[in-house]
């Protein structure tokens, strides 16, 4: 009871005074007590709309941030961040942008927008009033500042680096990550010699990718149906050095039967598999699935490579690694995890004709003895599961 309440009813509980004025008195106590509750339940309910107001506000946040990741293929969080890191880099050379008109964070939307699919320049075009032709040399220039980037974002672990995360695929030592390569439907066929007349219809993209389904190494070629990219590629020049070794030799990154058998690149066991030989080349298939993990997650954020409109490999190789350095952005940004629901394997498109290693004659015949004592010891650790 607070003081003026106590005074009232001290003062009118003296003796001689008038019932009625008695009565006044605890009147005004109740009264006053009523309006009491009455703020106090005014303030719950106030308090209990603005909670309701906060929580309309973040849904409508939520639902904003759910639609600009369905068109950007990223979190608002994560596109900050990717302007930011475009912004240093291009500092001091912002005069070379294209069409100075449209800002950085417009040029860098546009081109996320077009790297999504399902909108073509001119759709695009009319929400950044930005004319087809100018779209074209923005998205020329935002895919070749993001492939620029890729050897910052695509790292090949350092020599003894841990094989982080490999036991959860599994039970295969030592593994840094598995090689797989996908194909890349062109809408028209390249040309990559002017005096051949033979034409390409597809890229092929070759991936390392570790247990996080992070690209280790990206190589981007014209398909070869005769056999894999890896002899191509400067990774196989690096995997047969044995002077000065990508990685320590308990180490190794894991392909399909198509890839020779090399002291740092272990191969399915293709004989008469005994119980030890199974379970070896079942760690394999893990592990490969883990890549076409990797690569539906790549085609399923970045539907433009479903099927690519290039002119030419130099563009269509700008174009992926483009796509493969915002996929480890993305990744590494914390808080965008691989979602099953966004990808559809079936959609991958359909790969190089299998052609075994052997039969193509990729074989490290200079350390074969050791490559295959190698592998046979890492078939028997599998002799305690059987």
């Amino acid at each position: 009871m607070n003081a003026r309440k106590t005074f009232l009813l001290n003062l009118f509980l003296e003796d001689g005074l008038d019932a009625n004025l008695l009565h006044q008195a605890a009147h005004l106590a109740c009264l006053e007590g009523s309006l009491t509750q009455h703020m106090a339940v005014k303030e719950t309910v106030k308090e209990e709309a603005e909670e309701e107001d906060l929580k309309e506000k973040d849904e409508t946040v939520r639902k904003m941030d759910d639609q600009f990741k369905e068109r950007f293929r990223m979190q608002r969080s994560t596109f900050e961040k990717l302007l930011q890191v475009v912004g240093r880099a291009i500092a001091g050379a912002e005069h070379y942008q294209p069409i100075g008109s449209v800002s950085l964070p417009e040029k860098l939307l546009y081109t996320l927008m077009l790297l999504g699919g399902g909108i073509s320049f001119r759709d695009a075009g009319e929400i950044y009033s930005i004319s087809k032709s100018s779209g074209h040399e923005i998205f020329k220039w935002v895919t070749s500042a993001f492939a620029a980037l890729l050897p910052c974002y695509v790292k090949w672990p350092k020599y003894g680096a841990a094989d982080e995360g490999s036991a959860a695929i599994s039970e295969l030592t030592g593994v840094l990550g598995v090689i797989d390569e996908c194909r890349i439907p062109l809408k028209l066929p390249i040309r990559i010699d002017e005096d051949s007349p033979k034409q390409y219809p597809t890229l092929a993209l070759q991936v390392v990718c570790d247990a996080q389904s992070r690209f280790l190494n990206v190589y981007i070629d014209v398909a070869d149906e005769q056999q894999c990219i890896l002899v191509a590629s400067p990774l196989f020049e690096d995997l047969i050095d044995m002077e000065t070794p990508l990685m320590a030799k308990h180490k190794h990154i894991v392909g399909d039967k198509t890839y020779p058998l090399l002291l740092n690149l272990m191969t399915p066991y293709v004989g008469e598999p005994t119980p030890c030989h199974a379970q070896y080349n079942l760690a394999i298939r893990q592990w490969i699935a883990t890549g076409e993990r990797a690569f539906a997650t790549l085609i399923a954020r970045f539907k433009r490579l479903e099927s690519l409109d290039v002119s030419s490999l130099e563009v269509g190789t700008t174009v992926v690694s483009a796509a493969c350095m915002l996929h480890n952005f993305i990744l590494g940004s914390g808080g965008e995890d691989i979602e099953d629901d966004i990808l559809a394997f079936d959609m991958l498109p359909e790969n190089h004709q299998k052609i075994h290693s052997r039969q193509h004659g990729l074989l490290d015949t200079d350390n074969m003895v050791a490559v295959e004592e190698k592998r046979d010891r890492l078939i028997a650790s599998f002799i305690k599961n059987i």
